[in-house]
């Protein structure tokens, strides 16, 4: 088999790994990713539309891994989007732009939520679709017989994925219609009602454009109810959670017969008692006040998350209760006013709770935290519904609303214990009251602490009161507006038309100091501390240590470093993967800790500081460490390396950021899949920064990450090449020396090596990498910059090193995309200078 046949073949296999990943559902996504990560780095010219489709693509499978927001949405595009990729393999280029475009901008609204559903066929698989529909039409012929197979909504949602609403045929309709209402005659009434919804709108729209979007988006609904149910009632795999089953529908049917009237009756009370009707949001809703009505609710639902998590050490500190009941009420309050019943409805009954807790009826344990913890993540759904929202749009009830209002209820009203009403409703076992570890550990320490936690509520309170909320896109535009000032002003101070030791001149000296003082004061106002990510972090340990059945202790250090907030949604992503890879792969059991010797909780740190001009974010665990040799050979395993070369410690240790890499003997819903640590590397290395490994076995690990302090000025080297001048970032700079002839030698007779420091290091000629003419081909007469990223270090040849300067970085939009350059910035003297890729250049040399 062909290469090409391969690539077209493997591209076909990840578009029906797509096709059958559901939310509940998302193996088949890791799978998918690790392989189209694989496909894409083989493929070759990689021209400017093309690329831009293969990352957009990239981007929509991470979105169905971590997301479930518009799923079958971005599911439907992302295959599109691929098959895209396909047929430019198969016609070997010859495909028109406008396809690549449409592809691109279908993914790209789907992946905002602004795309129709499933609204493309996926034209790669139509003997799978056929197939789909053959299905449905054997089912159908053996509708009414004893062996038929029942409906689900997977079915459903697999025929959905194959329908085009512009050329729906009355066969189409008419198989859906058999669907649906299979799946409303034999399913639970839960997960019935949102499919009776979106049948009930699409007849009240007549079929206007849209219905389909509609249909999909009540069938996933359905689906996340279904896998809510799957959790909280947990069955055999034989099953069909929420179905009734068709043998035991014909064995009772006698029965049945006989007691029609009585069974009709029964069905009309359970009819009435099925949810409410759908609340809308008021038509007269202000939509200028829903932003800051989001805002003021994240921000308080934030701050009582953050005092739940220091509850579970201290239970019994009231400021901290407060601070969570003051958090509920507020929203209680603004949402009644906003007139959104169901949200101020919610906090009611979480607030009489906490109420219950204040005036010491409850003592506030394990599940009392669980519960508040579960409801905030009902109030975030509902908030993100609201946030895209207009008047008059459904606001819609998430799967665990109607549960845990019973065990509120059950707890306020009948009395019942927390752990009780949960066990009740959820099948969970009784939650043991928290200890106080503090009087474990410190005795008599507690009131210090009580008394510091409230001071620091007092100041950050104070702090707030000084504050003012500013729109985001208005402090991006000042900061840019500063910075085109600070060029444009440059420029005018290089202006050889000015006379030296002028009036004139001391008048753009002064200038040049206010701009700096300006730009410097603009800049911090786009800082923010990391404080917000932290917590965030805190509870999904406290999370996922639970669900591993691992102790641990987390710690969080330099929650007030700042970083540029651009960078903010950026690194959250790649703190995640690596927290869950450390409570996974590093951190042992308790029984396993304890028989080597250490304590049963485990001990895992997060802390961030700031050191120069770089943020320094370090992850640190004292788990089992990692295993060098078995790092080595899963890569010789896999063919990543040559089992012939010799490597440092730190390189292999950076074999854990290879894409597809996992040392893990299986996987689990935490890690294991290899999809992880590569998209800590791509996401560290889009911020211009670098993440370094360091362990010890038995010990634990260290995992460092280097961020720029911000990413509107680029702290770089100008060097010239040539006529030509480029701008190196210092982050990636060792330094710069000039080679002597004892230090050149070549390797295989072609390889250019220098030595630096008793290591031999290769040379990267820029000239040849840009084909730039009249620059300085001997290593004697040039400069050698060396470079370094992920532990690997090149000798980068320049004519010489003009000096170093801060420089406002602008991305830039080309036809041809430049793999080496990674944006420019405006100099001095009007000129544009152009921002080195160091990792990229690396990578090509390599």
């Amino acid at each position: 088999m062909s290469n090409k046949d391969q690539l077209i073949k493997d591209l076909e296999s990840i578009i029906r790994l797509l096709a059958d990943a559901w939310p509940a559902d998302r193996e088949n996504v890791a799978v998918a990713g690790a392989k189209f990560e694989e496909v894409t780095n083989n493929v070759e010219n990689n021209f400017g539309q093309f690329q831009k489709l293969i990352d957009l693509s990239w981007q929509g499978i991470k979105h169905l891994y971590e997301k479930d927001d518009y799923f079958i949405m971005v599911k439907t595009a992302t295959m599109q989007a691929i098959n895209t990729i396909r047929e430019y393999v198969i016609e070997e280029g010859d495909i028109k732009v406008e396809d690549f475009e449409k592809a691109y901008d279908v993914l790209e609204k789907s992946l905002k939520g602004g795309a129709e559903s499933a609204d493309t066929v996926i034209e790669i698989d139509e003997e799978k679709a056929e197939e789909i529909k053959k299905n449905g039409e054997t089912k159908q012929d053996k509708k009414g017989g004893s062996s038929a197979k029942a409906y689900t909504l997977n079915d459903l949602a697999g025929f959905l994925i194959t329908l085009d609403e512009e050329s729906v045929t009355g066969e189409d309709l008419g198989k859906l219609d058999e669907l649906v209402s299979y799946i409303v005659k034999h399913a639970d009434e839960a997960i019935a009602v949102p499919l009776k919804e979106a049948m009930a709108e699409v007849e009240a729209s007549g079929g206007a454009k849209g219905w389909l979007k509609i249909v999909s988006d009540k069938t996933e609904q359905a689906i996340e109810i279904e896998a809510q149910k799957e959790w909280d009632n947990p069955q055999s795999k034989d099953e069909l959670p929420g179905y009734e089953d068709e043998g035991v529908i014909e064995k009772e049917a006698s029965s049945k017969e006989v007691t029609e009237d009585s069974a009709k009756e029964s069905e009309s009370e359970k009819t009435d008692v099925v949810p409410s009707e759908i609340f809308h949001i008021p038509v007269d809703i202000e939509m200028a006040l829903v932003g800051e009505f989001i805002t003021e609710c994240s921000e308080l639902i934030e701050m009582a998350e953050s005092a739940l998590l220091d509850l579970e050490e201290s239970p019994d500190d009231e400021e901290l209760i407060n601070t969570v009941f003051r958090a509920f009420h507020t929203i209680k309050g603004t949402s009644a006013f906003m007139g959104l019943e169901p949200i101020s409805e919610f906090t009611h009954f979480v607030e009489t709770l906490l109420s219950m807790v204040r005036e010491g009826d409850l003592p506030f344990d394990r599940a009392c935290a669980d519960i508040n913890f579960d409801s905030i993540d009902i109030l975030n759904k509902m908030l993100k519904v609201v946030e895209v929202a207009e008047g008059g749009d459904p606001l819609h009830k998430p799967a665990q609303y109607d549960s845990m209002i019973s065990v509120l209820n059950a707890i306020s009203e009948e009395g019942k214990e927390p752990a009780k009403a949960l066990e009740e409703i959820r099948g969970e076992q009784a939650a043991v009251p928290l200890a106080n570890p503090v009087e474990d550990v410190m005795p008599g320490s507690d009131a210090t602490a009580v008394e510091n936690s409230g001071a620091d509520k007092i100041s950050s309170k104070s702090d707030s009161e000084s504050s003012v909320r500013v729109s985001v896109s208005r402090l991006d535009r000042l900061i840019d507006m500063v910075g085109e000032l600070v060029i444009a002003h440059s420029v005018v101070a290089q202006d050889k038309a000015i006379p030296k030791d002028s009036e004139l001149q001391k008048k753009v000296n002064h200038a040049t100091k206010i701009l700096r003082e300006l730009q410097d004061t603009s800049l911090t106002l786009r800082m923010v501390p990391l404080k917000a990510t932290f917590h965030k972090m805190n509870r999904l340990v406290r999370d996922l240590s639970r669900k591993a059945g691992k102790q641990v202790k987390f710690s969080t250090f330099g929650e007030d470093t700042e970083i540029d907030r651009n960078m903010v949604d950026v690194i959250n992503e790649p703190l995640i993967h690596m927290l869950r890879n450390s409570l996974d792969h590093g951190i042992e059991e308790p029984e396993e800790r304890l028989k080597s010797g250490k304590d049963a909780n485990a001990e895992l740190s997060l802390s961030a500081s700031q050191e120069g001009g770089k943020v320094v974010i370090e992850i640190k665990d004292d788990g089992r460490g990692i295993n060098k040799d078995v790092i080595l050979n899963k890569a010789i395993e896999k063919g990543l390396i040559d089992p012939d070369k010799k490597l440092s410690e730190k390189e292999i240790y950076n074999l854990i950021f290879l894409p597809g890499f996992s040392s893990a003997e299986k996987v689990t819903d935490l890690s294991g899949r290899g999809v992880g640590m590569d998209v800590v590397r791509r996401s560290i290395e889009q911020l211009q920064g670098k993440v370094e490994v360091s362990s010890e076995l038995g010990k634990g690990t260290t995992i460092t990450i280097e961020l720029p302090f911000t990413l509107a000025i680029t702290d770089g080297m100008l060097v010239r090449v040539g006529t030509q001048r480029f701008i190196v970032p210092t982050i990636n700079i060792d330094m710069t020396f000039r080679a002597k002839e004892s230090d050149m030698f070549t390797m295989m007779g072609s390889s250019e090596q220098v030595n630096f420091r008793g290591q031999s290091v290769p040379v990267i000629r820029l000239h040849e990498q840009f084909e730039i003419n009249g620059a300085k081909e001997s290593l004697l007469e040039g400069t050698l910059l060396i470079i370094k990223n992920n532990n690997r270090r090149y000798a980068l040849l320049v004519d010489e090193v003009i000096g170093q300067q801060q420089l406002v970085g602008k991305s830039i939009h080309m036809l041809t995309k430049m793999s080496h350059i990674s944006g420019g910035a405006i100099l001095g003297d009007g000129r544009v200078g152009l921002i080195l890729d160091t990792a990229a250049l690396m990578e090509s040399a390599a």
